[in-house]
């Protein structure tokens, strides 16, 4: 039988910027890299959550993320 998790972990899987679309500089997105994260760990870090879209103000812009389940 499969469990669920009681707090499920999401990874950012793309950082972009709001603007126009680019990609987002490494400075902005290893900061998401390499772990998964609860949506309550990723309020904490400043991340507004809407859907499965993060937004996020650093160095003075906005940058959407794509917010995943992981498997």
């Amino acid at each position: 039988m499969l469990e669920t998790p009681i707090v499920e972990r999401y990874v950012v899987a793309e950082v972009r910027r709001a603007r126009d679309g680019s990609d987002a500089p490494p400075e902005i997105t290893e900061r998401f890299q390499g772990r998964a994260f609860t949506l309550h760990e990723l309020e904490v870090r400043g991340v507004r959550i809407t859907s499965r879209r993060g937004w996020y103000l650093a160095n003075g812009e906005d940058w959407i993320l794509s917010v995943q389940p992981t498997l």
